[in-house]
This record gives structure tokens, C-alpha cells and sequence, in this order.
């Protein structure tokens, strides 16, 4: 049955009628019964695997093949074709035959012992190219350096193993059959010279009747043009400028931009202007030319977009992370924010979670449960699997981020992804969907099946480094395929696949390309190898056929050419430097400046506009509404000092970006610090008698604190910061345990609910601390990080509006003014209010300073001028402006308002900008 399949094929692919087969040791062997007259014609070309960059042509009987291509249709046509093992296969089988013979002598010890894989996979490189131009294992003659003999001495070792061959034995084992076998191809026209192509390549190539295409020998564009005169010289470098070739026009353009973006705004309509006989050169960015393309309206090219591979590699990379302890809150993050069609979650339970994780970096801490509780108890049966299921994924063995992790887990893991994408790509998803899981499960199958055969060669364990290599290689040349769409236009992404003139060309984003890595053999080893019957091409020749790639889109155009470079500044590609040798009158348009002839002059694309000025006030419909609207002592601090920035909060809700990102720095410092104070209260008011073992009691709380709230603070290199930090909070704990004592007396209460009223609009919000003292004396602590001089200027100059607010409402529910204090973390230090009565820190207010009682009621002033001002239209941008307009004067009655920093200020601006000298 299955040579039946493979002989149905080889008939659909060739068309031909008649033939013979032969079946000996379950190989299909195929001859030609008919005539080569009527054979197939190949076009081979080096750098044509994947590319599309020829016209469409009647295809009947004719193939555009690249090397690989080719030696898989050859295979078909003679029965050799089989399943090919992944390369990464091949370098674990060649790691293996190195560690066997690896003495500590050998060339490449050393560096094996730092990264076996890399050096596996590079050497194996190193074997197939000899194997390529001829190599069968062995010498005639001694080789001259060690880097031969070591090879001579791992192709022994292999040859008595099931070693998986290379292209170089692949083309050996076509050659032999083609001795006995004919094949339906009946000719076969190289891009480029049979030299350019490795010996065994040129053995094969023999055996059939083959000429070289003789492209662009001569200029293509019309005699006058200036793309003409660069054609030319181009050809004939030794030729002078004729009279007139330093004329510019329309045929030869060359332009530039600052972004990607702007450039292919631009040329999303030079390409679809020209239509056509046009060929486009993919130089990079081609994402971004595609999705323009997209949004404008034309036929997406399907250019490569690394981009859109990334999210569906990374599942396997970022569990392989999660296999590591302390837990790595990064990975966690990522994985609960993959995108959902990606993710093997619940999408609201990943949502909810990721957005704790965010605040709270770790699991197991009061956000983390809260969701999960409330998650599984309200969604039935599906929402309790849905948890089972994270944990699933998140659970397992785990290893020290710089221990090796066991095989067995290796393994599990990439099983568990190939499974998901398995089931992910039978299900009714997109089409694009559906790609996706396929990259996902071909590179899960890979790392799966190597981590397999390791453990049949007795390995148990790998390094971080190492698994990290093993991924690289399992992710190599895994790209979904990419649906273009009707009326795109031919594109390579190499200039040496252009083999046909074309009536427009644009070379788009001409960047320096990548370079090509030479062959690893000193000068004495090429003269060994080619008196071995094994040659190299000398690096000037390699140089040579490079430029000479370079060339065939400049040649290739008839009528326009049109050359894309990134900004000044970036690398661009060798061939500029030419062209600009060549014709040093030819100029570079910058796209922002505008596009066309000199002398007819040049209009702007993109006008220029200055950025706005900030301005005192805006002006808005007088008369918004905002009766039921509640505050917190947050807000109405940002109300009375920034309305602006109120307004673009809680009328506009505009926020910055929803990209979640752990918190970290002070932030997440004050979240600690917060949550290890509540912890103390609760302890303080169960042990009334006084904390007995303070140190190990903070230490255990603190360890389990960080690991599941801030376990972003266990990860390798953030020793210092987290010891830094334990120092300060334990300080600040041990010098707020007295005060808690003393003015709390009759009762400590953490993160205290208080509610309240300002001119008819409700207040509420929570105390960090509300103590209850003797004879009926309240205090209100507002715990901060940091910024203590900033704090202790705000009290200075009665501008607390936050502790004040906490004031009014304690006044307001208990009948009693409290006394007010920050208290800064960082510092270690409590800035208390003053007055007749403070607490025991550093006091900030004279005695004779307006009390609490009378700055609310300057608080309640300024509150209802910013209302008044509202009602008017006017929405202030400044806290204190010099302006004639009476409409902005605070009163006299009200805070007396200074400029405010908006440093911390993530809407600052879209007030406007400062002018700048």
C-alpha cells in the first residue's frame, strides 16, 4: 500500500504515462518509460528554496527548485526518499560520538566542556560542508592539523552507528542510483555557474543535460535613463560617465525615513502605483511593510513576521522556566498572559491572575487565593478544572535556577506542549490558528524526541545552559506559512533569486545584510583538502559571487528602480556604497521631507507642527454633572491640586497602557511594608501581653511574605536588593512597635474602612493605622515608602489634603479629631502634625499652626472653587498660576496652593509642553 501512495505521487508530480517500477527491500525503484522529450525542465537555483520570486509562468512540466527542493524530488523520482531525522537529532548523535572519543586532547575539549551542543552543532556543519565537496571520511595522505585528524577519527566512530546522513551522503546516494536510473527530468538550467555549486552538487548536476541562464548581460533600461548609465557601469566598472548620466530621474530613486513605519506608508503606494510587471526586494522590516499594506487596503505580501512566530515558541521555553525554584514570577506573568487562542488557560481565570500576579509577584498570597476561591465556588464543574488544569501546568519537579533538571521532567514538559497543539490544531480554529499550533507542536515534538535520545545514551540530567540550547535548536527554521493574498506582486527576500528582468523593482529597508560565515579551514588546510580532491572556494571568490548576487536586482529592472535605506546612523547594505561611488550625483530623499524632483521642488508629506504648549486652564462644557461621584482621599487630593489630571482620571478614565508588568522598586516595597505592618497589628492584638521572639517571628514572616507576594525579589541577582530591603523593613517594624504600644492602646486597627461626606459628596477610604489611645485619643497613620522630604514639606505648608481627609472622616464617625502622622519606611521615621498634642516623632508643624479642624475647613474652601470652576467650563492644568483671570485665583479663604511635581505623572503630557530654551 505504501508504495502504491509513493508511486501515485511520483506519477501527479511528473505526468508522465507509463512506467516501470521495481520493488526490492521496500523501495520503490521508478524508471522512465517515457520519452525525455517530453521531460520535465528544472531551474536550480542556490538561494531558491522558500522564495518566490519569479513571474507566474505555465509550470506544466517545469520546476523552480533550490538545492533542497531538488534533492527531495530527486530522491522521490528514485525511490529514495524517507523520513529525515530533525537536525537536532544529528547533533546529539554527533555529541555523542565527540564525548566518546574526547581525551582532553582533542581540538575541540575545551570548549565542549563549556557548551557541548553549540560545539556539536557547529562541527557537525563543519562535517556535512566536507561532506558536500566530496569528503568520504577519509584521507590519502596525513592532514596537516589536528582539526582534520579529530574528524577523520569521528567519522570512523560514526560509521559504525545508524548516524543520520547529511546532504553530502544524500547526493553520493542520488549519484549511485542515477548510474542504474533515469528520472523524468529532462533538463536542468542553473541560475548560477556549476562552480558556485559543491562538488557533490556537480556530480549530480553531470548526469543530466544542463546550461547556465545568462542573465542581465547587458543594461535592460533605456539608453539615457540614469538607471541606464548605473547598469552600465555597474557591467563595465572601468567605463567613464558618459555625457548626461549625472542627470537624475525618475527611473533611479533612492529615498529614506526615520522609522520603518514611515517608509512603508510611503512605499505601500509606490508599490501598488507601478502595478504590474514589479518585483519587490524584502531587506527587513517586512512585518511592518506587510501589516501597512494590510491597513491600507492592498494585498498583504506575507513577508516573514518574527513577530507573529514569537508567542506560540515560547509555551515550552516559559514551562521549562516554571520548572525552576524559587519560583520564576516572570515566567508566570508570561504565561498567564499568552495570547488566548495560544494559551492553554481559562482566559478569565489567566486575566484575573495575571493582573494579581502583577501587583503581588508570586503565588500563594491573599490576591492569588482570593481568585482562585472565588473563581472555582461561582462557575461550577468546568471552573474547578480550569484550576486543576493551571496547576497542572504551573505544579511539578522543580530544580535551582543554576541546577541541572532532570530529563524525565524535560521530557514531561515538552510532551504535555506537543499534546496541547496537537488538540489545539483539530480543533475548529483559524486557519492562521491553526499554523500556529503546528510551529508549536513541531518544535515540542523535537525537543521531545532529543530529550528521548538522551536518555537512551544514559544522560539523566541537563544545565540551564544547555537546555536553553537544546530549545535554540529545536525553535531553528520553524516559521508558519504565510497566506498571500490575490494580487501581491513577486518578492524574494535574497537579490541572488532574481533570474528574470522585471519592469519596476523596489528593494525595501536595504540593510546590511547578514554575514556569511567562511569556511573554518587556515590556508595549509585548503591547499590539503584541494590536492584531496576536495575544494574550497578561496574567500575573493566567495566575495565575488556575493557582489554578483548583489547586482541582479539593479539589472533585473527595466524601467524604475526604487531603493529603500534605513535612517543615517543604521548599517546599510554594501551595494549603496557602490552606487554612490559609482553615481556620486545621485541624492537620498528623506520620505518626511518630501519626494520628487529637485528642480521641480519638493512638498511635504508629513507637515510640521510644534508639540503643544501648556496651558493654565482647558475650556470644557460648562456644567457637567457630578453629583453621586465619590472620593477618596486619593482623589480629591489630585482634585484640589491637579484637576486636570483628576478629570483625565475619573471623568475620562484614561489610563496608561494595559501592559501588565510586575511591580517592583517602591512600590512594591510599600506593598510589603504594608502588608508585614498588618501582620504585626494582628499578632500585637493576639498577644497583648507583647511579642515574645520578635527576630524569629519576623524572619518566618518575612521569608514567607517575599516567596508568595514578592517572590520577584528571589530571583538570581536580586540577593542585595532583597537583603537591603528585610534591613529596612526591619527596622521600620521594630520603631513603629513602641508607638503602636503607646497611642494604641485601647486597639490597633490595619487597613481600617472609613466612610464620610464633602459638601454633600461621599468620601471613603481606608487607614493604614487608626490607634485608639487613652482617654479616648485617636491617631491616623498613613504609612509611605519613601519621598519623606516631600512629605514632611506637605505638612509644613498644611498641604496633607490626604491625612486630612482621613481626619475628617474619623471626626465624622467618632466625634473626635485624631492626630495625624506619616510614616516613611524608608526613613524610619514618623512625621508627626503637631500642635498642642503629637505623636512621638519628628513634629513638622509649629504649635501655633492652624489645627486639622481648620485646614479641612481651607480643604472644603478649595473644594468647592475647583466645583465652582467646573460648573464655569474651566478645568485648571496648574496648582498655582500667574494669570490676571480672577476665574483662577484660589481664595483667600482655601489652600494656599504651590506648584506641584508631576514627575510621577503619567498623563503629564497630554497637559501640554513645556518650552525649552
Amino acid at each position: 500500500m505504501q508504495c502504491c501512495k509513493r508511486l501515485l505521487r511520483a506519477f501527479a508530480v511528473s505526468n508522465l504515462a507509463e512506467y516501470a517500477y521495481v520493488i526490492s527491500n521496500q523501495t520503490l525503484v521508478l524508471s522512465q518509460a517515457a520519452s525525455n522529450a517530453t521531460g520535465m525542465k528544472v531551474v536550480l537555483g542556490i538561494h531558491l528554496d522558500g522564495k518566490r520570486s519569479g513571474k507566474k509562468h505555465n509550470a506544466f512540466n517545469s520546476l523552480f527548485l533550490g538545492p533542497s527542493g531538488f534533492l527531495s524530488q530527486l530522491e522521490l523520482y528514485l525511490g529514495l526518499s524517507a523520513r529525515r531525522p530533525s537536525k537536532l537529532q544529528r547533533v546529539i548523535h554527533f555529541r555523542k560520538a565527540l564525548k566518546q572519543l574526547d581525551n582532553g586532547r582533542r581540538f575541540y575539549s575545551r570548549s565542549m566542556r563549556v557548551d557541548d551542543f553549540g560545539v556539536a552543532s557547529e562541527l557537525l556543519e563543519w562535517r556535512d560542508e566536507l561532506s558536500l565537496r566530496g569528503w568520504n571520511g577519509t584521507f590519502h595522505t596525513t592532514p596537516p592539523s589536528g582539526k582534520l585528524t579529530d574528524l577523520t577519527d569521528v567519522e570512523a566512530v560514526l560509521r559504525d552507528t545508524d548516524f543520520p546522513p547529511g546532504n553530502g551522503e544524500r547526493l553520493a546516494a542520488v549519484a549511485d542510483a542515477l548510474q542504474r536510473l533515469r528520472t523524468p527530468i529532462a533538463s536542468i538550467e542553473l541560475l548560477e555557474p556549476l562552480e558556485r555549486h559543491p562538488l557533490r552538487w556537480q556530480q549530480v548536476i553531470g548526469f543530466f543535460p544542463w546550461r547556465l541562464r545568462k542573465s542581465f548581460e547587458s543594461p535592460g533600461a533605456p539608453v539615457g535613463s540614469a538607471l541606464h548609465a548605473l547598469q552600465r557601469r555597474l557591467l563595465l566598472p572601468e567605463s567613464s560617465l558618459a555625457p548626461g548620466d549625472e542627470k537624475s530621474d525618475d527611473s533611479l530613486n533612492v529615498v529614506t525615513a526615520d522609522t520603518p513605519l514611515t517608509a512603508a506608508s510611503h512605499i505601500a503606494q509606490e508599490l501598488h502605483s507601478k502595478r504590474g510587471d514589479l518585483l519587490l526586494i524584502d531587506g527587513g522590516e517586512g512585518g511592518i511593510l506587510d501589516k501597512v499594506l494590510e491597513a491600507e487596503g492592498y494585498p498583504r505580501q506575507a513577508l516573514q513576521d518574527d513577530d507573529r512566530n514569537r508567542p506560540v515558541l515560547q509555551l515550552l521555553p516559559i514551562l521549562l522556566r516554571l520548572r525552576r525554584t524559587p519560583l520564576d514570577v516572570e515566567a508566570l506573568l508570561d504565561f498567564l498572559t499568552l495570547p488566548e487562542q495560544l494559551s492553554p488557560l481559562d482566559p478569565v481565570l489567566s486575566e484575573r491572575l495575571a493582573r494579581a500576579v502583577a501587583g503581588s509577584p508570586g503565588t500563594g498570597g491573599r490576591a492569588w487565593l482570593k481568585i482562585l476561591t472565588e473563581y472555582r465556588d461561582g462557575n461550577g464543574a468546568a471552573a474547578r478544572e480550569a484550576v486543576d488544569e493551571l496547576h497542572r501546568w504551573i505544579d511539578g519537579d522543580r530544580a535551582g535556577h543554576e541546577e541541572p533538571l532532570p530529563l524525565r521532567e524535560l521530557k514531561a514538559c515538552a510532551e504535555k506542549v506537543r499534546d496541547f497543539f496537537s488538540r489545539k490544531k483539530h480543533e475548529s480554529e483559524p486557519v492562521d490558528v491553526r499554523a500556529l499550533c503546528s510551529i508549536g507542536f513541531d518544535q515540542a515534538s523535537v525537543f521531545g524526541a532529543a530529550a528521548d535520545t538522551l536518555l537512551e545514551q544514559g544522560e539523566r540530567e541537563l544545565g540551564a545552559y544547555q537546555i536553553d540550547q537544546l530549545l535554540a535548536q529545536a525553535s531553528s527554521g520553524l516559521k508558519s506559512p504565510e497566506q498571500r493574498e490575490a494580487g501581491s506582486v513577486p518578492d524574494t527576500s535574497h537579490p541572488g533569486t532574481v533570474g528574470e528582468p522585471f519592469s519596476h523593482v523596489i528593494w525595501w529597508w536595504a540593510a546590511a545584510p547578514p554575514v556569511e560565515k567562511g569556511a573554518p579551514w587556515s590556508t595549509g588546510e585548503r591547499l590539503f583538502l584541494d590536492n584531496e580532491g576536495i575544494p574550497f572556494p578561496s574567500e575573493e571568490q566567495a566575495l565575488a559571487w556575493q557582489a554578483t548576487d548583489w547586482l541582479r536586482p539593479l539589472l533585473a529592472a527595466k524601467k524604475s528602480c526604487l531603493l529603500v535605506l534605513p535612517p543615517e546612523g543604521e548599517e546599510r547594505h554594501p551595494l549603496w556604497l557602490t552606487i554612490s561611488s559609482l553615481m556620486p550625483a545621485l541624492s537620498v530623499t528623506r520620505i518626511e521631507e518630501g519626494f520628487g524632483r529637485p528642480e521641480e521642488g519638493t512638498k511635504a508629506l508629513i507637515p510640521r507642527r510644534d508639540l503643544p504648549g501648556k496651558r493654565a486652564f482647558w475650556e470644557i462644557p460648562p456644567g457637567i454633572t457630578h453629583t453621586g461621584r465619590t472620593f477618596s482621599p486619593t482623589s480629591l487630593e489630585t482634585f484640589i491640586t491637579a484637576p486636570s489630571r483628576w478629570f483625565l482620571d475619573h471623568v475620562l478614565r484614561i489610563a496608561p497602557s494595559g501592559v501588565l508588568e510586575l511591580s517592583t522598586g517602591p512600590l512594591l516595597y510599600g506593598t510589603l511594608a504594608h502588608r508585614m505592618i498588618e501582620q504585626l497589628v494582628a499578632l500585637m492584638q493576639e498577644k497583648a501581653d507583647g511579642i515574645v521572639g520578635f527576630d524569629r517571628w519576623f524572619e518566618t514572616a518575612f521569608d514567607e511574605l517575599v516567596r508568595k507576594e514578592g517572590a520577584i525579589l528571589l530571583m538570581p541577582g536580586k540577593s542585595a536588593e532583597l537583603e537591603n530591603f528585610r534591613f529596612r523593613l526591619r527596622r521600620a517594624v521594630e520603631r513603629l512597635v513602641p508607638v503602636l504600644r503607646e497611642y494604641g492602646s485601647g486597639g490597633v486597627k490595619a487597613e481600617h474602612r472609613l466612610e464620610g461626606s464633602l459638601n454633600g459628596f461621599p468620601m471613603q477610604g481606608r487607614a493604614d493605622l487608626l490607634l485608639f489611645g487613652r482617654d479616648n485619643a485617636l491617631s491616623v497613620i498613613d504609612m509611605k515608602w519613601g519621598r519623606l522630604n516631600d512629605r514632611r514639606r506637605s505638612m509644613q505648608q498644611g498641604m496633607h489634603i490626604q491625612l486630612l481627609a482621613y481626619a475628617a472622616m474619623v471626626n465624622e464617625t467618632y466625634e473626635c479629631w485624631p492626630l495625624l502622622a506619616y510614616f516613611i519606611v524608608k526613613n524610619t521615621r514618623l512625621l508627626a502634625s503637631g500642635g498642642e498634642r503629637s505623636l512621638s516623632g519628628e513634629v513638622t508643624r509649629k504649635p501655633d499652626d492652624e489645627p486639622s479642624d481648620v485646614l479641612w475647613r481651607r480643604v472644603t474652601r478649595s473644594f468647592e472653587w475647583r466645583m465652582e470652576q467646573l460648573q464655569q467650563g474651566i478645568l485648571a492644568v496648574e496648582s498655582a498660576v500667574e494669570d490676571d483671570d480672577p476665574r483662577l485665583l484660589p481664595p483667600a479663604d482655601g489652600l494656599r496652593l504651590t506648584p506641584r511635581d508631576d514627575r510621577y505623572d503619567p498623563c503629564r503630557f497630554l497637559e501640554g509642553w513645556e518650552a525649552t530654551a
